[in-house]
């Protein structure tokens, strides 16, 4: 038996993680039941301390005064009891689909199944489905339109392929010319390392309502996009890691490709790194949000200027590695050393090994290139 006010501090960052919400016994016990069937690994029943199954959970007085924590912890959330309640109760936690955990809601009988927030990139239609399926209830209560039409939605790719959506509203815009009628292709970059991969999982969830295409960025823009003043050209989603054109009717959907490892003297301010950063990206014309994570030495973890810099770049995520982490990959690698550098911190090239540690590869897109005070190196990311 866990007391709720402990969870925050076992739970850690949100990672594939299921609640379980309920305040009756009867939903607690459905509650329990859906875990055993279709939660995944890392989930939590969440009961009311006089109303229990008597399965493990994690128990409350009043679900009110934690569902913010809730919201932060979980990236889905399964509420068994009345949407009106679960509509005031979540109401001031609600951001940006981009942010919020997979709401579904059932009644404590288990008929009715609905999809309530974050139906797309949260997963919470096809998380409705599976419960429905599991439980035998009533067909599953889903309003998004692209669902409703039998129409394939962009940012469900988005989500099966780890895609970053670059901009909403041209989500919004894309949506609803495909609700609307209109055909929408997609357009692979073909320099992208998992180019076939993603053509073969485009071609999959549009069907027969758009044809895909692998391109280079260079054909891409000969083919008009919708322009809304002229109604030339179409609607389109484009995969890509690169910094191409803007257009309010071209989606661009963002694989994660690369790490950048990075260097700096004690010290350095921010400025400094930042600039580094963004000419390494200007070079290669990368999008800031294809980064995987950034890496540094193990050092560096209060290294101010650094990690104000990763805040500043939308906070980027950044890892660090250990001498003895780096020091056999350097080796085998044959990597060049600073004999100064290794003189200060024991190993001797900091940007070009942890950056393909974190990629988990052996490629680097750019070597060590030295910057005022600051070194970065670029890995692409091994392709599945």
């Amino acid at each position: 038996m866990k007391e709720l006010e402990t969870v925050a501090s076992t739970t850690g960052a949100k990672k594939n993680r299921t609640a379980i919400l309920s305040v009756s016994e009867r939903g607690a016990k459905l509650g329990q039941r859906i875990k055993s069937l279709v939660a995944p690994p890392h989930a939590d029943c969440f009961e009311k301390e006089n109303r229990p199954s008597g399965g493990e959970a994690i128990y409350f007085d009043s679900l009110k005064n934690h569902i913010g924590q809730v919201f932060k912890d979980y990236d889905q959330v399964l509420c068994i009891m009345a949407l009106g309640i679960v509509v005031r109760m979540i109401a001031p936690y609600i951001e940006h689909k981009s942010k919020d955990p997979a709401v579904v809601v059932m009644d404590e009988v288990g008929h009715h199944v609905i999809s309530l927030l974050s139906g797309h990139l949260g997963g919470a239609n096809e998380w409705t489905q599976s419960i429905s399926l599991a439980i035998d209830a009533d067909p599953p209560v889903i309003t998004t339109a692209t669902d409703v039409n039998g129409l394939p939605a962009p940012d469900v790719l988005a989500r099966h392929e780890h895609l970053l959506v670059d901009d909403f509203q041209t989500l919004i815009n894309v949506n609803s010319a495909i609700v609307g009628g209109e055909r929408v292709d997609y357009y692979i970059d073909a320099s992208l390392p998992n180019a076939e991969h993603l053509e073969q999982a485009a071609k999959a969830h549009i069907g027969e309502h758009g044809m895909v295409h692998v391109v280079s960025l260079e054909e891409l823009a000969s083919i008009p996009c919708k322009n809304e003043s002229t109604e030339e050209g179409s609607s389109r989603v484009v995969i890509t890691d690169k910094v191409i054109a803007e257009y309010g009717h071209q989606l661009i959907l963002r694989p994660r490709t690369y790490t950048m490892g990075i260097g700096c003297r004690r010290d350095t301010p921010k400025e400094l790194i930042l600039d580094a950063i963004q000419q390494s990206l200007a070079t290669h014309k990368l999008s800031p949000k294809s980064l995987v994570t950034a890496a540094s030495v193990i050092v560096k973890q209060d290294e101010v200027g650094l990690l104000e810099a990763m805040q500043i770049m939308g906070g980027w995520p950044i890892v660090f590695y250990t001498q003895d982490e780096m020091a056999p990959l350097i080796e085998k690698e044959e990597l060049k050393e600073s004999n100064f550098v290794k003189g200060t911190i024991g190993v001797g090239n900091v940007c070009e090994t942890t950056a393909l540690l974190a990629a988990k590869s052996r490629t680097l897109i750019q070597h060590k290139t030295i910057y005022p005070k600051t070194t970065v190196a670029i890995a692409q990311v091994t392709s599945k």
